[in-house]
C-alpha cells in the first residue's frame, strides 16, 4: 500500500520535513510519484525509513547510515552486522571519552565554586563585572 509523506512520516514517527530531506539528500526516495508529484512511500521505503530513525537514535551519521544500507540494499546480512557492530563499539567509545571530558568538567566547576570569593570588589564605574576574571579557561568540545 503507498502512502503520502504525512501518512509514511506519522507511521515511523519522524516529521514530515525530515522525511522530505532524505528524499532530497537521496537516502530513501520513493521510486512511485502521482502525476502531480506526490511521494508515494511503498512498505520496502518504510522499513529504510524506520532503519534510519533507529539509526540515528543510536547516534550515527547519515553517512554511517547510508553505507549500512547499501550494504542492506545489497542483502548482505553478513555484511551489515560486522558493519553496525563496529559503528555500535566506536559509539561506546565516543561517550565513554565525553563522559570522562564532563566529569573532568564538572570537578573544575566544582573546585571553582568551593574556592570563589564572595563578590569581585567592582565599583561600577568603568569597568565590567570581575566576577569571573579569576575562572580557570576551561575548553569544551562541541559535537554535533
Amino acid at each position: 500500500m503507498a502512502r503520502t509523506v504525512k501518512q509514511v512520516a506519522e507511521l515511523v514517527g519522524l516529521p514530515s520535513r525530515t522525511v522530505r530531506y532524505y528524499d532530497h539528500i537521496g537516502l530513501v526516495s520513493p521510486e512511485e510519484r502521482s502525476p502531480a508529484g506526490y511521494r508515494f512511500y511503498d512498505p520496502e521505503d518504510e522499513g529504510k525509513l524506520r532503519f534510519v530513525r533507529q539509526g540515528k537514535a543510536l547516534g550515527f551519521s547519515l553517512e554511517e547510515i547510508r553505507e549500512l544500507m547499501a550494504a542492506a540494499e545489497r542483502g548482505c546480512c553478513g555484511e551489515v552486522v560486522p558493519a553496525l557492530q563496529q559503528l555500535l563499539d566506536d559509539k561506546v567509545s565516543e561517550v565513554d571519552e565525553r563522559i570522562a571530558e564532563l566529569r573532568s568538567f564538572r570537578e573544575r566547576l566544582v573546585a571553582y565554586r568551593a574556592g570563589q570569593r564572595s563578590g569581585c570588589g567592582c565599583t561600577g564605574h568603568g569597568a565590567f563585572c570581575g566576577c569571573l576574571a579569576d575562572a580557570p579557561l576551561i575548553q569544551i568540545e562541541h559535537r554535533r
